[in-house]
């Protein structure tokens, strides 16, 4: 029969010669399969908790605060949530756009929302007004981009850079 070998953080409480005395008296078992679901839920449970305690943590972007960034003629956008310094993830933004902003058509490498909060954009054939949402799967692509009167609009997905 081999040898246990068992560590024990800085406080010990036994010696190691009779913890691994004790560790080889007691024969090996697989845990049912019950157990290891039990076990595996617990785990990924305690991981879940983890990573919610990480992302708790609350964000307010202000109206005020002019956080603004030309993003090319005619658009500037300001990040709400997400890398702004790296813009090929997925990210919260508001963009603005002035009268005749035009911008070709693009495909969407990650799920993309807009909310029009107002004014007037033309995503190809579709055209979005103030209380419209839109929705594009990852991967489709939209034709040419275009704004009339201007708008201001929430979007959550890539930036089209």
């Amino acid at each position: 029969m081999a040898t246990r070998k068992t560590t024990l953080p800085d406080t010990e409480v036994l010696d190691q010669d009779i913890i691994e005395l004790m560790a080889n008296a007691h024969q090996e078992e697989a845990p049912s399969v019950e157990a290891t679901d039990r076990m595996r839920s617990h785990i990924m449970q305690k991981i879940s908790l983890k990573k919610a305690a990480k992302s708790a943590t609350p964000k307010t972007v202000r109206d005020s605060c002019d956080d603004w960034v030309n993003a090319m003629p005619g658009a500037k956008f300001k990040v709400l949530q997400g890398d702004a310094e790296n813009l090929t993830g997925v990210l919260s933004y508001l963009i603005q756009l002035e009268p005749g902003f035009e911008m070709a058509g693009h495909e969407h490498p990650f799920d993309e929302e807009t909310l029009m909060l107002e004014g007037d954009l033309s995503l190809g054939d579709i055209q979005l007004q103030k209380g419209d949402f839109h929705f594009m799967e990852a991967g489709t692509t939209h034709g040419n981009v275009y704004t009339k009167n201007g708008c201001t609009a929430y979007m959550r997905g890539a930036f089209p850079v």
